[in-house]
């Protein structure tokens, strides 16, 4: 059976960038989550791997933390 994408590397690595950005930029799960407009429980999810985002998830999430897309696919490309 194929491993479930949650514990993909690659998603793995996402997770990370998206949480250090968070530290980096000294904000709270509540902060995040009150810029991108959804709960902290649902940050805190993503953040434990409990909850996969998808694909606009992620991008919104990364807008409101001002990072660039195409950084985190660089990052992303390099673990395959």
């Amino acid at each position: 059976m194929a491993e479930k994408t949650i514990f993909d590397k690659r998603y793995v690595k996402i997770i990370s960038e998206l949480v250090k950005a968070r530290h980096n930029n000294k904000w709270s799960q509540r902060e995040i989550a009150k810029r991108i407009g959804v709960n902290h429980n649902f940050i805190a999810r993503i953040e434990m791997r409990e909850r996969r985002l998808d694909i606009i998830e992620t991008i919104d999430y990364m807008k409101a933390l001002g990072l660039s897309k195409a950084e985190i696919v660089k990052k992303i490309t390099e673990l395959t």
